[in-house]
């Protein structure tokens, strides 16, 4: 009898709901999943920020998308997403939010370990910079979850 792979791709399998996250790991993956949907939808994510403020804004949208781009650039294997009105979340995803929840809070360590599931060890410490900086702005700066999912999943609302 011969191996026969999963069906989803390694990170892309589903291991937890959007829903069940605390508010700040379950905001950082809806933004990440509305900043690589397109153009369109990284509109939402800047009028998010934007509510905060031009010049602030300009700055926190610089670091969340370097933050990305750096972590797509240098990623380990292709990064697995879910579609932006999914309940679900991949294991990438959870690995994404968990990094910049734990950046967030000072625990480094904690962060690289979930970075190394995602990038090239040379990228773990860069990262995990940015993650905490990310982390940090998205709590600060009290961002509502995208219209997109708030819609479809109000119980991503609730607080922890």
């Amino acid at each position: 009898m011969s191996y026969m792979p999963p069906h989803n791709p390694p990170g892309g399998a589903a291991v937890g709901r959007l829903s069940d996250l605390p508010l700040l790991e379950a905001k950082a993956i809806c933004y990440l999943r509305l900043w690589c949907a397109g153009p369109e939808a990284q509109a939402e994510v800047w009028n998010a920020f934007a509510a905060h403020g031009p010049d602030a804004a300009q700055e926190r949208m610089r670091d969340f998308e370097e933050l990305v781009s750096s972590m797509i650039r240098m990623a380990r294997r292709p990064l697995q997403r879910r579609h932006l009105g999914c309940a679900c979340v991949s294991g990438d995803e959870s690995a994404f939010g968990h990094m910049i929840a734990a950046a967030a809070i000072g625990e480094r360590e904690d962060a690289m370990l979930l970075a190394s599931l995602l990038v090239r060890p040379e990228a773990w410490m860069p990262l995990v910079i940015l993650a905490e900086q990310v982390g940090l702005s998205l709590a600060r700066m009290h961002l509502p979850m995208p219209a997109s999912v708030r819609s479809t999943h109000p119980q991503t609302l609730r607080k922890h």
